[in-house]
């Protein structure tokens, strides 16, 4: 009898002790801002997280967002109204900041990033996130960065700074509008401003940095599946560079989905706003789909 009231109170006790771990893992709510991932190059980095009101037992899906500014301009907490609305549909939403041009070029902003992914999942326990269900997303220069993580996200490429190194930067999905991801070694880029704004300035064989800033350099079957949009009338980022890229997409036999719109500018909003719609709930099926 005594034996059995031991065993009662030992239940109880782990029962008590297992919801409150439930308790403190669930109770971070709303939007929390410039949380330190840590130092590259003596640049204090940091993220903001905004979590979702109602309660999980599951730890949640997360949805990281890139901000767009031609990688010259632009912070994350432009952000914080798409990441508090991407909560309430049950993602941890978060959105990174990364070092911008001139001062910082080729790869910085992608080791950024990748360091936000490592950070997620280094502290996937604290925010009841599940490590494996990562979804980058991004537009305009942020998609660059996305399609970046997602290409390289099984390689330890852009990751050498100590931060995390126990964690890979792969993810489940990568979504990218008006995305500049083609083969850069091609003439007719040579001019474009978003690579001139990245190139390093102290190449020596342009080609080579060209390639290794490609992301069709990286991609192979195991990357993760993608969404990608783009305007046929974009005047900043030509749809070629995501043409280019669906037809290597295609090439290897990779799943994803490719919505090109019809009249539609850099931004589809402004230029095509019914097209935009469309576009948003094939973007959010997407997303339904691969946060399971």
């Amino acid at each position: 009898m005594k034996l059995s009231k031991y065993l009662i109170i030992v239940l109880l006790c782990l029962s008590t002790l297992a919801h409150g771990s439930q308790k403190k893992s669930t109770s971070l709510k709303g939007l929390h801002e410039n949380i330190s991932m840590g130092k590259i190059d003596s640049v204090e980095l940091s993220i903001n997280i905004a979590f979702p009101e109602k309660t999980s037992l599951e730890p949640r899906p997360v949805l990281l967002l890139i901000h767009g500014g031609g990688f010259i301009s632009g912070d994350k907490s432009t952000k914080n109204k798409q990441i508090i609305k991407l909560s309430k549909r049950g993602f941890v939403s978060a959105s990174a900041m990364y070092r911008l041009s001139p001062e910082y070029r080729f790869p910085a902003a992608i080791e950024d990033i990748k360091l936000a992914v490592r950070f997620l999942k280094a502290n996937a326990a604290k925010y009841h996130i599940d490590p494996e269900r990562i979804i980058v997303s991004g537009s305009s220069a942020g998609s660059y960065l996305a399609v970046m993580i997602g290409v390289t996200g099984n390689s330890n490429t852009f990751s050498d700074y100590g931060l995390y190194p126990e964690f890979d930067s792969s993810v489940r999905a990568i979504t990218a509008q008006s995305a500049p991801i083609g083969d850069f070694t091609q003439p007719k880029y040579a001019e474009l401003k978003t690579l001139k704004r990245l190139i390093p300035l102290n190449y020596t064989d342009k080609q080579a940095i060209l390639s290794a800033m490609s992301p069709m350099t990286y991609l192979d079957i195991k990357d993760p599946p993608f969404f990608l949009s783009h305007g046929d009338k974009d005047p900043i980022i030509p749809v070629e560079l995501s043409r280019e890229f669906v037809s290597k997409l295609e090439s290897i036999n990779h799943e994803f989905e490719y919505h090109e719109v019809s009249g539609g500018t850099h931004s589809f909003s402004r230029s095509v706003p019914k097209q935009s719609k469309v576009v948003f709930t094939a973007y959010m099926n997407f997303l339904k789909k691969w946060s399971k």
